[in-house]
């Protein structure tokens, strides 16, 4: 570190100054001076609010690629600006600084406008500006730097007052490219680091706050970034409401870590957390360790969308048949630019043992226990008259376009392969016999959700192989974790299939057979045509987390018959219901939910718009017609078939 450049008398406002004006060669590292503090600190005379002039401007704003721009005055030539929830509405507010003239406020009145109010005439040419709580009472204060210094605005609740002569601010040398925020010293209140020209710093270390109290919230992201970086952060105590919203940019926007005052409150009694993975997580057992004033948050690993729940009458209960529908999931980015095509229909196995009629009717359930709106064209429940000695499937498993109609694949005798290894050469065929959630997963994962390094399965299907039944369940990526992988130089790879040729090398014969969408889904792949040489060794290789639990080769002819029955419900109610209870019989992924036990307290937000109403949907439901019955988190779709549709 370089020599110190300068020493002023007075060592800050409510802040030390820990190390001034010291030029950093290669790190900033400050020193720490002794001597005497005679920084006043604030609370010490009382000064009256400075009333400050209203304009109701009207604010414009533009959507260009989700963004929102806003601007005050064409004329106006705006020189920093500063974003919060200033007036504690839940909407972020701004500071926007002026070359020539005291800066203004724009608060958001919730509905979309803005309220714009002119800054104290200390806030003139403001070349920075940020809002941070520096008293710790609650409520949000903006600092500004300009070419006479720095000025503190004090938010006094009513309006604003100007305290930058109370709290003895340190005049600057020269003017402050930018300021950072963030707890130095760990003592529970905001210090200030300004960025000076010829790579000096300034470091103030704000010793007033300490009256009132504080909590700090640390975050651990695991299915977002590590630190939790765009994550809104919201405290309640009392009566009292704060938001915060972290961010990683230079030059810094928000405070590096999230400080709330409380004022005279001991601490906070919730603390909610909206992380960029979209999990909204709750926390009220927050009170910081003793001799600490930080509250940490690990982030809740689990995915707040996903797909509908479909439930059966089995004859004693309604059974978790599988989640589904996730193929026609809207907006799922991939990567760079690059959006998926949603997959419209999706036809879901049901098993022999999975529906009996009850009153003479098959019912069945729809739930929408996520977040997410779900938008649902045409339910129709599809019955395959068949052989007793006949198993049928579904041609289902997500792929890309142009994807097949749909046609039922028969099955007979159905047997595991004859050997089964990993791409270590581990013997797996033992996890493959049967459904038994013994999954082949012995492959690295990614550090990025739904990503593994790439990882292969080669089956010996014998001869005649006709087609392959793979079922299983895939921890796929969100659209955040495809940002992240793309960031890192990593790409989906979904399952293919290759197959020996005549001198032993493997050779790619399907591009894509598709992966499970559903928790389980078998995922049926046509084997005929696609050997080159005399091996019967196939191999699927991906880089995706799917976990094979069961894989059948039939090697019948395929001959069989059958006849299909559809059916539309004589019955279809639209209610709230609530969510299932989560379970799993060995406490791993995936879950399964418990229909009978109920909770109506929403773990999720509910996305804005209008949904349906409740009660009859039938109209909605009996053709595809893009009319749709748009359900919310909690929803339920009860839906009766009558049994005398099908044969019997």
């Amino acid at each position: 570190m370089g020599r110190s450049r300068r020493l002023p008398k007075k060592l800050g406002w409510t802040f030390r100054l820990k190390a001034e004006a010291t030029r950093v060669e290669g790190r900033a590292e400050a020193t720490r001076f002794g001597g005497r503090a005679e920084a006043a600190r604030f609370g010490g005379r009382a000064e009256a609010a400075r009333t400050v002039e209203e304009r109701s401007r009207s604010f414009r704003q533009t959507s260009t690629t989700g963004a929102t721009s806003i601007c005050c005055s064409s004329s106006a030539a705006y020189s920093s600006a500063a974003a919060a929830d200033v007036n504690k509405d839940g909407y972020t507010d701004f500071f926007f600084g002026v070359a020539d003239a005291p800066g203004v406020f724009a608060l958001s009145d919730g509905q979309g406008r803005f309220k714009v109010v002119t800054a104290p005439p200390e806030t003139r040419g403001a070349l920075t500006a940020q809002f941070i709580d520096y008293d710790n009472d609650g409520l949000l204060d903006v600092l500004t730097t300009s070419t006479d210094g720095a000025h503190l605005i004090r938010n006094v609740g009513t309006g604003w007052m100007d305290v930058t002569e109370a709290s003895n601010v340190s005049k600057l040398y020269y003017p402050a490219a930018s300021v950072a925020w963030g707890d130095l010293d760990g003592d529970g209140d905001s210090d200030a680091v300004a960025l000076l020209p010829y790579d000096e710093v300034h470091i103030w270390r704000n010793d007033g706050a300490d009256r009132n109290r504080s909590v700090a919230v640390r975050l651990t992201g695991r299915v977002s970034n590590r630190s939790g970086i765009g994550s809104k952060i919201e405290i309640r105590a009392g009566s009292l409401r704060q938001r915060l919203e972290t961010a990683s940019t230079s030059p810094a926007v928000e405070p590096a870590d999230a400080i709330f005052g409380l004022g005279a409150r001991t601490e906070a009694d919730v603390i909610r957390v909206l992380w960029p993975s979209g999990v909204l997580q709750a926390e009220t057992d927050v009170a910081p360790p003793a001799g600490t004033r930080t509250v940490a948050i690990t982030e809740l690993n689990r995915k707040p969308s996903s797909c509908p729940f479909l439930f059966t009458w089995n004859g004693t209960r309604f059974e978790f048949v599988t989640d589904f529908m996730g193929g026609g999931e809207m907006g799922d980015y991939l990567a760079a630019s690059v959006w998926n095509q949603p997959d419209p229909d999706e036809y879901v196995r049901i098993g022999p043992d999975q529906l009996r009629p009850r009153d003479g009717r098959y019912e069945l359930r729809v739930t929408n226990e996520l977040e997410e709106a779900i938008f649902v064209d045409r339910l129709q429940l599809v019955a395959v008259d068949h052989p007793a000695d006949v198993a049928v499937f579904p041609n289902e498993g997500l792929k890309s376009p142009p994807r097949p109609v749909f046609h039922a694949i028969a099955t007979r005798g159905a047997h595991p392969p004859l050997a089964a290894h990993d791409e270590h050469g581990h013997d797996v065929l033992a996890k493959v016999r049967a459904l038994d959630r013994q999954y082949v997963d012995d492959f690295a994962l990614a550090r990025v959700r739904g990503y593994a390094a790439a990882h292969d399965l080669v089956l010996d299907v014998g001869p005649n192989a006709r087609t392959l039944l793979l079922t299983g369940w895939t921890d796929y990526a969100w659209s955040s974790d495809n940002v992240a992988a793309g960031q890192a130089g990593m790409a989906t790879t979904p399952p293919s299939l290759e197959v020996r040729d005549g001198s032993g090398a493997w050779r790619k014969v399907i591009e894509e057979i598709g992966f499970p969408v559903g928790r389980p889904q078998t995922v049926a792949v046509d084997l005929r045509g696609t050997f080159i040489g005399p091996s019967r060794e196939v191999r699927i290789r991906t880089n995706m987390r799917i976990y094979w639990d069961r894989i059948l080769v039939d090697s019948s002819d395929g001959a069989a018959p059958m006849r299909i029955t559809r059916a539309d419900p004589v019955r279809a109610d639209l209610t709230w219901r609530g969510f299932s209870a989560e379970v799993s019989p060995d406490g791993r992924e995936p879950i399964a939910y418990d229909y009978a036990r109920v909770s109506f307290v929403s773990p999720w937000k509910a996305l804005a718009g209008r949904y349906t109403r409740e009660g009859d949907v039938r109209p909605l439901l009996r053709a595809s017609d893009d009319m749709f019955v748009i359900a919310r988190p909690g929803d339920e779709i009860a839906l009766s078939f009558d049994v005398n549709a099908f044969p019997a």
